[in-house]
């Protein structure tokens, strides 16, 4: 089984990059110019959902018939396969279409990740994090009660 990704028509590869970009350059940003990692990881949180908020909404017009993030969620079934274990991370990027839901974890990711950041540091928060990414993504993949993962497993880490 292939990745979707290699199916994409040209709007659907435009939308997903714009996802990418909304999640990557906000992280670049805080990397190259010693800023805050935990607002940044904040921003691209909020960013990713509003493209996929996008997406949505296009998908509705007709104009996207392809689920864009079907590689990039976590589905347990599939990491016993190793070409879908990035899904272990990149499931933290994804969001359903519930606004509230998205800034309910934008608040906790800000108001526990800045201060939690300002005390560790940033390089010791990045590790924190991506720790509490894998790790959540992992224990719910053994738990394996939902088909579907987003980042509010991140959050409860």
């Amino acid at each position: 089984m292939g990745y979707h990704v290699l199916t994409f028509s040209a709007s659907e590869w435009f939308v997903f990059s714009l996802w990418l970009l909304g999640i990557f350059t906000p992280i670049l940003y805080a990397l190259r110019h010693q800023t805050s990692l935990a607002l940044s990881l904040t921003l691209s949180v909020l960013l990713g959902s509003i493209v996929q908020v996008l997406w949505f909404i296009l998908f509705q017009y007709g104009w996207m018939t392809t689920w864009l993030w079907y590689d990039f969620v976590l589905v347990p079934g599939r990491t016993s396969e190793p070409m879908w274990w990035h899904t272990l991370f990149t499931s933290g990027f994804l969001h359903s279409q519930d606004v509230m839901h998205v800034l309910g974890n934008t608040i906790i990711l800000a108001l526990v990740g800045i201060p939690l950041e300002q005390r560790l540091g940033m390089r010791r928060y990045a590790a924190v994090y991506a720790a509490g990414l894998f790790f959540g993504s992992f224990a719910w993949v053994l738990d394996r009660k939902s088909t579907r993962l987003n980042s509010s497993h991140l959050v409860i880490s």
